[in-house]
């Protein structure tokens, strides 16, 4: 990604705006920055107002009578952006070339904040994307600085915060190794917790809900033991109450029933009493007598779905489709279990129907000899003759991604004749609509018909691997 880019046509239209509002343009001093790194910058007053909705606002005709000084100059403090990434974004303002090559990962970040102040929505996109590209493993060493940062306005850093989350639930352990990460703030941190796609064992985040939690109170602090902070025999019960109060936001968040029973019993025993009593029963009650699951976390994260094809942010996203189809309220939660794998038990049609038929809806993926991807959700289930009732069929859909499974490469078709959104024959594996996708062995087919767009612009298509999935929701 080149560091110096043009952004002409947005600097043309912003310009055009003088023509028809013309006003007597005055000399601004801009102080940047905090004591003592703070300097001085010159621009003019309609130059910033037609490119920055920040100084449009704040060089209104009011402001400008109130902060005029003896010379007859505008004054304006900006505490907040950085003295040393202001003439980057200054230039940008009146030439519209946005030159990044003197700036490092760290100056990058800290104009990103200033940029966000001025509103400048064009080159804030722009410097996202050229972190991620760039500085991917700048990124990742420095989650918790980025993500405080831009905690109070995230909708502002969608990209980056979007980049944060993904590779974090890719790999939490990056996150939970840093020396800072206790640094988070709880609204963050609770936002990485209850993520259904951290992919690592239940154990680890439970590990860090106490180290995180330990590191809020200095009171806590100087009682925990830093070599073994699951040795609480010297706590009193007030110590346990404050910890209780911190952590208890965060106790959804963890899967108690993907820990083993010696995790249990050696690192959620010694904190059993932040723990409400019915939870801590539950869970003990689960350990010593393999009792049914009631009201704690009952599945599996999003981020161990059993796939070959795909990773769980994809997972993630068929998941938001299928609850958009629903529209399922109170975060009814998805889930997918394994019926068929066709590398695994074969391409034959009848294995399918065998291990497929009357499971309930169900999910399939299907992987072309080119590497991308395509599937469909059948909202009723495979069966061995069609079900009368056919009310669920509209719920029905298509999906594919690109070969580099790039969640923003993926595309949604919806059914368009509801009632033959899908066929059981027997005959062929899977079969969606009259012709819109069949399945026969390692080989398809694709007629557009009863969904709205073709789900691959190709007729016939060589397949590498079937999996089908029934999908559970509590």
């Amino acid at each position: 990604m080149n560091s110096v880019t043009e952004f002409y046509r947005t600097l043309s239209n912003d310009l055009q705006k003088l023509i028809v509002d013309v006003n007597e343009s005055k000399i601004v001093n801009i102080k940047v920055g905090k004591h003592p790194h703070v300097e001085n910058f010159r621009a003019h007053s309609n130059i910033l107002m037609v490119r920055s909705p920040y100084f449009k606002d704040k060089l209104s005709t009011q402001a400008i009578i109130d902060s005029v000084d003896e010379n007859n100059m505008i004054v304006d403090i900006i505490q907040e952006i950085d003295a040393e990434s202001f003439p980057v974004i200054l230039r940008y303002i009146y030439t519209g070339v946005a030159d990044l090559s003197t700036l490092d990962a760290q100056g990058l970040l800290n104009m990103l904040i200033g940029v966000n102040i001025l509103q400048l929505e064009e080159l804030s996109y722009h410097l996202q994307d050229y972190l991620i590209n760039k500085y991917s493993n700048w990124i990742q060493q420095n989650y918790v600085q980025i993500l405080s940062k831009i905690s109070k306005n995230q909708e502002n850093f969608a990209k980056i915060s979007f980049y944060c989350f993904e590779k974090i639930g890719e790999n939490p352990i990056s996150l939970f190794s840093l020396k800072d990460f206790t640094k988070l703030n709880d609204d963050i941190f609770y936002i990485i917790l209850d993520q259904e796609t951290l992919q690592c064992d239940e154990v680890i985040v439970w590990e860090a809900l106490i180290k995180w939690s330990i590191d809020q109170s200095p009171n806590i602090k100087e009682k925990s033991n830093n070599d073994d902070i699951f040795n609480t025999s010297n706590w009193n019960d007030e110590i346990f109450d404050k910890l209780k109060n911190i952590v208890d936001k965060f106790i959804p968040c963890i899967h108690f029933f993907e820990i083993s029973s010696s995790d249990f019993y050696g690192k959620i025993r010694p904190y059993r009493k932040i723990l409400s009593p019915e939870t801590y029963e539950e869970i003990l009650a689960y350990h010593m007598k393999e009792t049914k699951r009631k009201s704690t976390k009952l599945w599996p994260r999003l981020g161990k779905i059993d796939s070959e094809i795909i990773k769980s942010k994809q997972a993630t996203s068929i998941t938001n489709l299928i609850g958009n189809h629903y529209s399922l309220q109170n975060k009814k939660k998805i889930s997918f279990s394994l019926l068929y794998r066709a590398n695994r038990d074969g391409f034959n049609p009848g294995i399918f129907r065998n291990q497929c038929n009357d499971q309930g809806s169900s999910l399939a993926l299907i992987k072309l000899d080119n590497g991308k991807v395509i599937g469909g959700y059948n909202p009723l289930g495979w069966m061995k003759i069609d079900p009368k009732d056919k009310n669920d069929y509209s719920k029905s859909f298509l999906f594919s991604f690109d070969p580099n499974l790039d969640i923003r490469s993926m595309k949604c078709i919806s059914v368009k004749t509801p009632i033959f959104a899908f066929n059981n024959q027997n005959q062929q594996a899977l079969h969606f609509g009259t012709s819109d996708l069949i399945i026969n062995g390692k080989t398809g087919t694709c007629i557009v018909k009863d969904f709205q767009n073709p789900i691959i612009n190709t007729r016939n298509f060589n397949i590498d691997n079937i999996e089908v999935f029934a999908v559970r929701m509590k």
